[in-house]
């Protein structure tokens, strides 16, 4: 017979049992879900895409992306959204992304030549839009892009005659009918073109592309009692959209609904994009109802943008800063505005001048030194200018890390990190993100920099950037501003993740919160760097070897010197040249363990990538290759210089480049 207490602890041996079961069971069903999950998400993201909801079909690409971080094939669905969305540098962004992910050649290759169609910047094949599916296209992507790109190219007859071949076939259509919302818009005739884009929306009241093209037509037509409600049914539709909650907003501030506005915008507060034009609505709406400091603040957060819309934000900031009575302050923003009007003018003039006469060579120095003078940082006194001046007064030594921060960085990456400071805008490259974007310089096995790392790169400038070097700062001073970096860095890790669960309405749980910003943002294991002794030919022999076996050849050339028919572009979509090994500053300086962890951690946010498959000594072979590719002097650009080699290159001559703008946006209209 079995004891009281045997008897009693049965139970308790069977939970134990079931517990571990279940959990052996989880277990082994994770890899399932990994690998599942994903591509469901991608399927509903397609089935989104087809229906022209293009911002649902991007959360679910998010969702995709959360259990599948290094999916190529996720990467390219999100290039082929943005350019459904006319949103070219960052289409261009997404799809070097997936070829970096390992994405599929053949779609690669598609989309690259789909996107260069829409552009105008390929002839478009006659069966990408008779047969799109004898092509393995689908059908509605290779309309769209065919019809755009005849219009890019002013072959406005060829795009009617694709037209009429599908209104033929699908006559109630609303991607069809649509599409010839956009001919008509491009020749010129709005009514028909709001008449088409009417029709869409009522055939299909999901299809984002006709919502954005109705609403943003009657505003540029300021028939804003009609845009109000089009942007209404426009958000309804379309939930996920920012287009359409930062349009709500612009109208309610036109038709001076301020406090309207203001509800409307805030609601934007925990977007995930970058490129959200919402923090330049706050500001000037906080300026319309008289909150001069708040909307200098906004203001001074706004992302870079194009001429109109840096006018604007500079007409903004000036006046709050009139409003609070800094009369200086506002009047060097005003006369800015002025001169780059003139500037603008007289750099159109000339040329036009060298159009003409290319061998000008007054007019080809004087066009070089106002690019430069607008390449140099602007005297623009935002919050950050303000709050730069009242630190500046204070003793250096006594200031905290965010003290340091503002004083020595907040003017090119943002009063927050974002890399949007007002000096940004005249910076080539842009200032790094802090929050969002990869470091560069790192030495650790996931990317994400050490203390050490971040001192060195502070201490030593980024050459080839407008980042000069702070030798001058005390070795706490130094570690203070890291660990303010590393700060930046975990809230903006932070407010991404809680912002994507909140837009998915998740439960925040803030231990998971946690987790996720320690894995982004937490460094993993020094990477090992083997010994590396005095250089001598032999192993500058094995290292030329490495060197063209390791496709280090087909971004730095032959020589070192970088090719010119390769287009490069980092993460955030901007233009990136390869590094001029004979004649540029290595960015992490010439030691030979420098180069080593360059080799070996890559670049992260580049196109750069790691190289970890080399055994020790063909690192230590290719690392005294590099060094021998070195001359000097070392070249020193300016940002004017730097941005014509990164975009007057020669392009390619297999698949033409486009050129874009590194600020442009999605279609104003349609």
């Amino acid at each position: 017979m079995r004891s009281g207490h045997g008897d009693s602890s049965e139970p308790h041996k069977r939970r134990i049992v079931l517990g571990v079961s279940s959990a052996l069971l989880i277990v082994m069903a994770l890899p399932v879900v990994v690998i599942t999950v994903p591509i469901w998400a991608r399927w509903m993201a397609v089935r989104q895409v087809d229906a022209g909801a293009i911002s649902e079909a991007q959360q679910w690409l998010r969702r995709s992306a959360w259990f599948a971080f290094s999916s190529g094939e996720t990467e390219l669905m999100r290039a082929a959204c943005f350019r459904r969305l006319g949103q070219m540098t960052r289409w261009e962004s997404a799809w070097e992304s997936s070829r970096e992910k390992a994405a599929n050649p053949h779609r690669l290759q598609q989309e690259r030549v789909l996107g260069l169609i829409r552009q105008g910047a390929h002839e478009v094949p006659e069966n990408y839009w008779k047969n799109p599916l004898g092509m393995g296209l689908r059908p509605y992507d290779a309309i769209e892009v065919c019809v755009r790109g005849y219009l890019a190219r002013n072959e406005s007859g060829k795009a009617e005659q694709i037209l009429a071949f599908w209104a033929a076939a699908l006559p109630q259509d609303a991607h069809v009918t649509y599409l010839q919302g956009v001919y008509w818009f491009n020749q010129g005739d709005e009514a028909k073109a709001l008449a088409a884009f009417e029709h869409a929306v009522a055939r299909r009241s999901s299809h984002e592309l006709a919502h954005v093209a109705v609403a943003r037509l009657l505003e540029k037509q300021d028939r804003l009692a009609e845009a109000l409600p089009a942007y209404i049914r426009f958000a309804s539709h379309c939930p996920h959209s920012d287009t359409a909650v930062a349009g709500l907003a612009r109208v309610l501030r036109k038709l001076t609904r301020l406090d309207d506005a203001r509800a409307v915008a805030g609601s934007l507060k925990f977007s995930s994009d970058p490129f959200s034009e919402f923090r330049a609505e706050i500001g000037a709406i906080e300026l319309e109802l008289g909150n001069s400091q708040e909307s200098l603040r906004s203001l001074a957060q706004a992302p870079a943008a194009d001429e109109k819309k840096k006018r604007e934000l500079q007409g903004d900031a000036a006046m709050a800063l009139a409003l609070q009575e800094e009369s200086a302050a506002a009047n060097r923003l005003f006369e800015q505005a002025d001169a780059e009007i003139a500037t603008e003018s007289r750099v159109s003039e000339l040329l036009s001048q060298l159009a003409v006469a290319p061998g000008r060579k007054a007019a080809a120095d004087e066009l070089e030194r106002l690019s430069d003078a607008a390449a140099r940082p602007a005297v623009q006194s935002t919050r950050i200018e303000l709050e730069r001046s009242s630190v500046a007064r204070r003793e250096v030594a006594d200031l905290t890390g965010a003290e340091l921060y503002a004083l020595s960085c907040g003017a090119c990456h943002g009063d927050n990190g974002n890399g949007d400071g007002r000096a940004a805008r005249h910076q080539f490259p842009r200032p790094r993100d802090l929050r969002t974007e990869g470091f560069r310089l790192v030495s650790t096995d996931n990317g994400v920099p050490t203390i050490a790392d971040l001192e060195k790169v502070i201490k030593r400038g980024m050459p080839g950037t407008s980042m000069r070097p702070f030798d001058d700062l005390s070795q706490n001073q130094l570690r203070l501003l890291a660990e303010e970096v590393l700060r930046l860095r975990r809230h903006g890790v932070r407010d991404r993740y809680v912002a994507l669960l909140r837009a998915e309405d998740e439960e925040i749980d803030e231990q998971d919160v946690q987790q996720v910003v320690d894995l982004h943002s937490l460094p993993g294991d020094v990477m090992p760097v083997p010994v590396i002794g005095p250089a001598d030919p032999s192993a500058v022999a094995r290292g030329r070897d490495v060197y063209l076996a390791s496709g280090c050849r087909s971004c730095h050339g032959e020589a070192g010197m970088g090719v010119s028919d390769v287009a490069l572009f980092d993460h955030q979509g901007l233009v990136v040249l390869p590094r001029d090994l004979a004649n540029d500053p290595f960015k992490g300086g010439h030691e030979p363990e420098s180069i080593c962890r360059r080799i070996l951690a890559g670049m992260p946010g580049s196109p750069h990538p790691a190289t970890r498959a080399l055994t020790d000594q063909q690192c230590v072979d290719l690392v005294h290759y590099c060094g021998s590719l070195s001359r000097q002097p070392k070249r020193t650009l300016t940002n004017h210089q730097r941005f014509l080699e990164a975009t007057q290159r020669p392009l390619p001559s297999v698949i033409p480049e486009a050129t874009t703008d590194a600020n442009d946006t999605a279609d104003d209209c349609p």
